[in-house]
């Protein structure tokens, strides 16, 4: 199945509530855009550790989108961030 992957940067590094950090460097992938308050929710992408996090559209830029082929497994782990079911 074809997906379509948007991916950001940071404007600036963001300091994460657990203290960690992401640098203004790091590929980040949208998961989704919430149009209640226009937060965005991202992964890191291609990072040692996985960052999940919220943030306002005006603190990142986009930088290009590409449509992979993912199968049914991967789009599921990938559902199962967006509805939180990883917590």
């Amino acid at each position: 199945m074809e997906i379509l992957l948007e991916y950001y940067k940071l404007q600036e590094e963001k300091l994460l509530g657990d203290g960690q950090r992401i640098s203004k460097n790091q590929k980040l992938v949208l998961l989704m855009k919430d149009d209640n308050d226009g937060m965005l929710f991202f992964e890191t992408y291609n990072d040692d550790y996985k960052k999940l996090f919220w943030t306002r559209q005006d603190e990142v830029e986009f930088i290009g989108a590409h449509l992979e082929n993912w199968n049914e497994e991967k789009i599921n782990k990938r559902n199962c961030y967006i509805n939180g079911e990883f917590l």
